[in-house]
Protein backbone atom coordinates (compact mmCIF):
# COMPACT_ATOMS: atom_id res chain seq x y z
CA UNK A 1 0.00 0.00 0.00
CA UNK A 2 2.94 2.39 0.91
CA UNK A 3 4.96 1.52 -2.40
CA UNK A 4 1.51 2.17 -4.19
CA UNK A 5 0.62 5.38 -2.89
CA UNK A 6 4.34 7.00 -3.51
CA UNK A 7 3.77 5.41 -7.41
CA UNK A 8 0.91 7.53 -7.32
CA UNK A 9 2.44 10.30 -6.19
CA UNK A 10 5.39 10.50 -8.66
CA UNK A 11 2.56 9.87 -11.03
CA UNK A 12 0.63 13.01 -10.18
CA UNK A 13 4.16 15.01 -9.88
CA UNK A 14 4.80 13.75 -13.67
CA UNK A 15 1.26 14.92 -14.84
CA UNK A 16 1.57 17.89 -13.06
CA UNK A 17 5.30 18.44 -14.18
CA UNK A 18 4.30 18.02 -18.22
CA UNK A 19 1.20 20.11 -18.04
CA UNK A 20 3.36 22.97 -16.97
CA UNK A 21 5.94 21.68 -19.33
CA UNK A 22 4.02 22.22 -22.31
CA UNK A 23 2.24 25.44 -21.42
CA UNK A 24 0.66 27.03 -23.43
CA UNK A 25 -1.91 24.55 -25.29
CA UNK A 26 -4.24 26.93 -26.24
CA UNK A 27 -5.38 30.45 -27.07
CA UNK A 28 -4.23 33.30 -25.19
CA UNK A 29 -6.25 36.48 -24.88
CA UNK A 30 -4.82 39.71 -24.75
CA UNK A 31 -6.52 42.26 -23.12
CA UNK A 32 -6.24 46.22 -25.14
CA UNK A 33 -8.01 48.38 -22.22
CA UNK A 34 -8.70 51.13 -25.71
CA UNK A 35 -10.90 50.85 -28.51
CA UNK A 36 -10.29 49.15 -31.66
CA UNK A 37 -7.97 50.99 -34.01
CA UNK A 38 -6.24 53.16 -31.26
CA UNK A 39 -2.33 53.22 -30.89
CA UNK A 40 -2.47 50.49 -28.34
CA UNK A 41 -4.55 48.43 -30.00
CA UNK A 42 -2.03 48.90 -33.20
CA UNK A 43 0.85 47.91 -30.79
CA UNK A 44 -0.65 44.76 -29.06
CA UNK A 45 -1.80 43.73 -32.86
CA UNK A 46 1.78 44.01 -33.81
CA UNK A 47 3.08 41.73 -30.27
CA UNK A 48 0.11 39.85 -30.55
CA UNK A 49 0.96 38.27 -34.04
CA UNK A 50 4.64 37.85 -33.29
CA UNK A 51 3.94 36.50 -29.24
CA UNK A 52 2.20 33.76 -31.37
CA UNK A 53 4.68 32.53 -33.96
CA UNK A 54 6.72 32.53 -30.74
CA UNK A 55 4.40 30.44 -28.91
CA UNK A 56 2.88 28.04 -30.93
CA UNK A 57 -0.51 29.49 -30.51
CA UNK A 58 -3.60 31.80 -31.49
CA UNK A 59 -3.36 35.12 -29.25
CA UNK A 60 -6.56 37.15 -29.40
CA UNK A 61 -6.86 40.75 -29.12
CA UNK A 62 -9.26 42.06 -26.71
CA UNK A 63 -10.55 45.46 -26.82
CA UNK A 64 -12.03 46.29 -23.38
CA UNK A 65 -11.97 50.20 -23.28
CA UNK A 66 -13.43 52.58 -20.41
CA UNK A 67 -12.70 54.57 -17.41
CA UNK A 68 -9.19 55.59 -18.63
CA UNK A 69 -8.29 51.67 -18.90
CA UNK A 70 -9.63 50.77 -15.51
CA UNK A 71 -12.22 48.70 -17.01
CA UNK A 72 -9.56 46.51 -19.09
CA UNK A 73 -7.35 46.06 -15.90
CA UNK A 74 -10.20 45.03 -13.99
CA UNK A 75 -11.46 42.11 -16.54
CA UNK A 76 -7.47 40.75 -16.37
CA UNK A 77 -7.64 40.46 -12.34
CA UNK A 78 -10.63 38.74 -12.73
CA UNK A 79 -9.60 35.83 -15.40
CA UNK A 80 -8.00 32.75 -14.08
CA UNK A 81 -4.26 33.22 -12.75
CA UNK A 82 -2.91 30.81 -15.18
CA UNK A 83 -1.20 32.67 -17.92
CA UNK A 84 -3.71 32.63 -20.44
CA UNK A 85 -5.17 36.48 -20.13
CA UNK A 86 -2.74 39.09 -20.88
CA UNK A 87 -2.93 42.73 -20.34
CA UNK A 88 -1.27 45.39 -22.77
CA UNK A 89 -0.88 47.99 -20.33
CA UNK A 90 0.22 52.14 -20.73
CA UNK A 91 1.94 54.21 -18.26
CA UNK A 92 -1.80 55.34 -17.12
CA UNK A 93 -3.09 52.26 -16.01
CA UNK A 94 0.25 51.42 -14.16
CA UNK A 95 1.33 54.74 -12.46
CA UNK A 96 -1.10 57.54 -13.41
CA UNK A 97 -4.72 56.12 -12.70
CA UNK A 98 -4.17 55.01 -8.89
CA UNK A 99 -3.47 58.55 -8.15
CA UNK A 100 -5.93 59.84 -10.37
CA UNK A 101 -9.09 57.64 -9.26
CA UNK A 102 -8.29 58.76 -5.52
CA UNK A 103 -11.86 57.08 -4.56
CA UNK A 104 -11.28 54.09 -6.56
CA UNK A 105 -8.58 51.55 -4.82
CA UNK A 106 -6.65 49.84 -7.14
CA UNK A 107 -3.01 48.88 -7.10
CA UNK A 108 -1.96 47.72 -10.28
CA UNK A 109 1.93 47.86 -9.21
CA UNK A 110 0.95 44.77 -6.35
CA UNK A 111 -1.90 43.29 -8.65
CA UNK A 112 0.29 43.04 -12.15
CA UNK A 113 3.36 41.08 -12.63
CA UNK A 114 5.36 42.13 -15.57
CA UNK A 115 5.73 39.68 -18.19
CA UNK A 116 7.65 42.91 -20.29
CA UNK A 117 8.00 45.87 -21.61
CA UNK A 118 7.31 46.37 -24.86
CA UNK A 119 7.54 50.05 -26.38
CA UNK A 120 8.73 53.51 -25.29
CA UNK A 121 6.99 56.85 -27.20
CA UNK A 122 7.21 60.48 -26.76
CA UNK A 123 4.80 63.18 -27.06
CA UNK A 124 6.39 66.35 -28.70
CA UNK A 125 5.21 70.34 -28.31
CA UNK A 126 3.55 71.42 -31.40
CA UNK A 127 2.11 74.98 -31.94
CA UNK A 128 0.11 76.71 -34.40
CA UNK A 129 2.34 77.78 -37.42
CA UNK A 130 0.29 81.32 -37.31
CA UNK A 131 1.47 81.72 -33.80
CA UNK A 132 5.14 83.94 -33.32
CA UNK A 133 7.12 81.20 -31.80
CA UNK A 134 9.51 79.16 -32.65
CA UNK A 135 11.02 77.26 -30.04
CA UNK A 136 10.38 76.72 -26.81
CA UNK A 137 12.35 79.93 -24.75
CA UNK A 138 8.88 81.82 -27.38
CA UNK A 139 6.77 79.38 -26.47
CA UNK A 140 7.39 80.00 -22.49
CA UNK A 141 8.05 84.20 -23.43
CA UNK A 142 4.49 84.27 -24.88
CA UNK A 143 2.50 82.48 -22.78
CA UNK A 144 4.00 84.86 -19.64
CA UNK A 145 2.65 87.58 -21.48
CA UNK A 146 -0.46 86.43 -22.40
CA UNK A 147 -1.50 84.27 -18.60
CA UNK A 148 -4.31 81.69 -20.08
CA UNK A 149 -4.38 82.54 -23.71
CA UNK A 150 -2.47 79.59 -25.10
CA UNK A 151 -5.07 76.97 -25.54
CA UNK A 152 -4.83 73.12 -25.89
CA UNK A 153 -6.64 69.31 -25.96
CA UNK A 154 -5.87 66.54 -24.44
CA UNK A 155 -7.76 63.07 -24.51
CA UNK A 156 -9.22 63.23 -21.50
CA UNK A 157 -8.47 64.33 -17.61
CA UNK A 158 -5.17 62.76 -16.45
CA UNK A 159 -3.97 61.57 -19.98
CA UNK A 160 -0.84 62.19 -20.91
CA UNK A 161 -1.49 64.67 -23.42
CA UNK A 162 -2.70 66.71 -20.34
CA UNK A 163 -0.60 65.77 -17.74
CA UNK A 164 2.62 66.76 -19.82
CA UNK A 165 1.44 70.09 -20.08
CA UNK A 166 0.31 70.25 -16.33
CA UNK A 167 3.63 69.62 -15.82
CA UNK A 168 5.41 72.07 -18.49
CA UNK A 169 3.31 74.87 -17.05
CA UNK A 170 4.78 74.03 -13.17
CA UNK A 171 8.61 74.01 -14.12
CA UNK A 172 7.99 77.11 -16.77
CA UNK A 173 5.53 79.21 -14.29
CA UNK A 174 3.08 79.33 -16.83
CA UNK A 175 -0.95 79.70 -16.96
CA UNK A 176 -2.46 77.18 -19.97
CA UNK A 177 -6.01 76.95 -21.02
CA UNK A 178 -7.20 73.05 -21.00
CA UNK A 179 -9.68 71.96 -23.13
CA UNK A 180 -10.53 68.29 -22.35
CA UNK A 181 -11.95 65.63 -25.34
CA UNK A 182 -12.89 62.62 -25.69
CA UNK A 183 -9.83 61.01 -27.09
CA UNK A 184 -7.02 62.29 -29.02
CA UNK A 185 -8.49 62.23 -32.60
CA UNK A 186 -10.88 64.95 -31.79
CA UNK A 187 -8.22 67.54 -30.10
CA UNK A 188 -6.42 66.80 -32.99
CA UNK A 189 -8.90 68.02 -35.40
CA UNK A 190 -9.53 70.94 -33.13
CA UNK A 191 -6.03 71.96 -33.32
CA UNK A 192 -5.15 71.60 -37.15
CA UNK A 193 -8.34 73.29 -37.88
CA UNK A 194 -7.33 76.49 -35.82
CA UNK A 195 -9.54 75.90 -32.87
CA UNK A 196 -6.82 75.49 -30.24
CA UNK A 197 -3.14 76.99 -29.85
CA UNK A 198 -0.57 73.59 -29.20
CA UNK A 199 -1.00 70.14 -28.33
CA UNK A 200 1.08 67.74 -26.68
CA UNK A 201 0.46 64.67 -28.58
CA UNK A 202 2.44 61.68 -29.65
CA UNK A 203 4.66 62.46 -32.27
CA UNK A 204 4.02 59.31 -34.45
CA UNK A 205 1.25 61.27 -36.28
CA UNK A 206 3.21 64.87 -36.19
CA UNK A 207 5.77 64.06 -38.55
CA UNK A 208 3.71 63.88 -41.67
CA UNK A 209 2.43 66.93 -40.57
CA UNK A 210 5.51 68.95 -39.30
CA UNK A 211 6.96 68.14 -42.85
CA UNK A 212 4.01 69.76 -44.63
CA UNK A 213 4.15 72.93 -42.55
CA UNK A 214 0.97 72.25 -40.80
CA UNK A 215 2.18 72.56 -37.07
CA UNK A 216 5.35 73.43 -35.72
CA UNK A 217 6.92 71.10 -33.61
CA UNK A 218 9.09 72.73 -30.77
CA UNK A 219 10.15 69.65 -29.08
CA UNK A 220 9.51 66.32 -27.78
CA UNK A 221 8.45 65.27 -23.97
CA UNK A 222 10.93 62.02 -23.60
CA UNK A 223 14.25 63.24 -22.20
CA UNK A 224 15.20 60.15 -24.39
CA UNK A 225 16.67 61.15 -27.81
CA UNK A 226 15.24 59.15 -30.74
CA UNK A 227 16.57 58.58 -33.50
CA UNK A 228 13.41 57.30 -35.78
CA UNK A 229 12.26 61.29 -35.78
CA UNK A 230 13.02 63.96 -37.82
CA UNK A 231 16.19 65.93 -35.38
CA UNK A 232 13.73 66.92 -32.75
CA UNK A 233 15.34 68.02 -29.57
CA UNK A 234 13.83 66.93 -25.98
CA UNK A 235 12.28 69.94 -24.55
CA UNK A 236 14.95 68.74 -21.28
CA UNK A 237 17.82 70.00 -23.47
CA UNK A 238 16.16 73.18 -24.85
CA UNK A 239 14.92 74.97 -21.45
CA UNK A 240 13.28 72.35 -19.25
CA UNK A 241 16.27 70.40 -17.30
CA UNK A 242 14.32 66.94 -16.08
CA UNK A 243 11.44 66.90 -18.10
CA UNK A 244 10.57 64.05 -18.84
CA UNK A 245 7.19 63.06 -19.85
CA UNK A 246 7.56 59.09 -21.24
CA UNK A 247 5.33 56.78 -22.62
CA UNK A 248 5.35 53.49 -22.59
CA UNK A 249 3.64 50.02 -22.53
CA UNK A 250 4.30 46.66 -21.19
CA UNK A 251 2.66 43.01 -21.25
CA UNK A 252 1.80 42.13 -17.70
CA UNK A 253 -0.34 39.08 -16.14
CA UNK A 254 -2.64 38.90 -12.47
CA UNK A 255 -0.34 38.24 -9.63
CA UNK A 256 -0.12 34.54 -9.13
CA UNK A 257 0.20 33.10 -12.64
CA UNK A 258 3.10 30.13 -12.05
CA UNK A 259 6.90 30.84 -12.28
CA UNK A 260 7.14 28.26 -15.12
CA UNK A 261 4.49 29.59 -16.85
CA UNK A 262 5.92 33.61 -16.85
CA UNK A 263 9.13 31.57 -17.72
CA UNK A 264 7.73 30.64 -20.79
CA UNK A 265 6.02 34.66 -21.62
CA UNK A 266 9.08 35.98 -20.94
CA UNK A 267 11.30 34.16 -23.26
CA UNK A 268 8.84 34.64 -25.76
CA UNK A 269 8.27 37.71 -25.31
CA UNK A 270 12.07 39.00 -25.19
CA UNK A 271 12.49 37.40 -28.57
CA UNK A 272 9.20 39.76 -29.73
CA UNK A 273 11.01 42.97 -28.14
CA UNK A 274 14.73 41.76 -29.58
CA UNK A 275 13.10 40.92 -33.51
CA UNK A 276 14.06 44.11 -35.75
CA UNK A 277 11.29 43.20 -37.73
CA UNK A 278 9.19 44.63 -34.52
CA UNK A 279 11.06 47.89 -34.55
CA UNK A 280 9.95 48.49 -37.95
CA UNK A 281 7.01 47.50 -37.09
CA UNK A 282 6.59 50.42 -33.88
CA UNK A 283 8.19 52.70 -35.73
CA UNK A 284 8.75 56.03 -34.96
CA UNK A 285 8.33 54.78 -31.91
CA UNK A 286 10.86 52.21 -30.49
CA UNK A 287 11.18 48.77 -28.49
CA UNK A 288 11.70 48.92 -24.82
CA UNK A 289 14.19 45.70 -24.26
CA UNK A 290 14.83 45.91 -20.00
CA UNK A 291 14.88 43.15 -17.79
CA UNK A 292 12.05 42.45 -15.62
CA UNK A 293 13.96 43.49 -12.28
CA UNK A 294 14.99 46.81 -14.20
CA UNK A 295 11.57 47.77 -15.39
CA UNK A 296 10.69 46.75 -11.83
CA UNK A 297 12.67 49.50 -10.52
CA UNK A 298 11.16 51.64 -13.47
CA UNK A 299 7.65 51.28 -12.19
CA UNK A 300 8.63 52.32 -8.99
CA UNK A 301 10.41 55.65 -9.90
CA UNK A 302 7.87 56.45 -12.65
CA UNK A 303 5.17 56.00 -10.14
CA UNK A 304 6.65 57.87 -7.30
CA UNK A 305 7.14 60.53 -10.38
CA UNK A 306 3.67 60.95 -11.71
CA UNK A 307 2.27 60.68 -7.88
CA UNK A 308 3.35 64.00 -6.81
CA UNK A 309 2.50 65.55 -10.40
CA UNK A 310 -0.87 64.70 -9.23
CA UNK A 311 -1.05 65.68 -6.03
CA UNK A 312 0.84 68.89 -6.02
CA UNK A 313 -1.51 69.86 -9.63
CA UNK A 314 -4.83 69.00 -7.81
CA UNK A 315 -5.66 67.08 -10.87
CA UNK A 316 -8.60 64.37 -10.45
CA UNK A 317 -10.55 61.93 -12.31
CA UNK A 318 -12.93 60.98 -9.42
CA UNK A 319 -16.63 61.59 -9.90
CA UNK A 320 -16.52 61.63 -14.14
Amino acid sequence: MRWIRCGLAMLCCGVIGTAQASFPERTLRMVVPFAAGSGLDKLARATGERLSRELGQPVVIDNVSGAGGNVGFDAVLKAPKDGYTLLMATTGIMVINPHLYKRQKRTPLTDLVVISPVQTATNVLAVRPELPINNLSQFIAYAKANPGKLSYGSSGIGSSSHLGAVLLSQMAGIELSHIPYRGSSAAASDFLGGRLDFMMDGAAQYVNLASSGKVRVLGTTSKKRFDTLPGWTPLAESGLPGFDVSIWSAVMAPEGVPASTLKVLRQAMAKVVSDPDFRTAVAPDTPFPMSTANFEAFLQTENAKWEKLIRDSGVTADGL
